[in-house]
């Protein structure tokens, strides 16, 4: 649950795209609902940012120093996939802002 802690420090922008109703996006739906608001409270100024959409492919995409984006489809994984692969695209952090600078 490190990432919960750096995630403020380490990545401009936390991005959730999913449907609110399709079963290809439970897992990002689940991922939501149980992070969203302990990652708010520990860091609320941090752009964590839900966009629900009909039909939506489900993406997470995380947005790093000047301006980088990183997406990654999560279409039908479970929420502990989804909070790997956010923990993965935390990690990568400190690499990606540093080769940018």
């Amino acid at each position: 649950m490190s990432w919960k802690r750096d995630i403020g420090s380490k990545i401009r922008e936390l991005r959730i795209v999913c449907c609110q109703t399709s079963a290809h996006s439970l897992g990002a739906r689940q991922f939501v609902t149980k992070n969203y608001l302990d990652v708010m409270d520990n860091h609320p100024y941090f752009s964590f940012i839900v966009r629900e959409c009909k039909n939506a492919q489900p993406t997470v995409m995380a947005r790093y120093d000047y301006g980088v984006e990183r997406r990654l489809p999560v279409e039908h994984m479970s929420s502990d996939d989804i909070e790997t692969i956010v923990e993965e695209l935390i990690n990568e952090a400190d690499e990606i802002n540093s080769y940018v600078a």
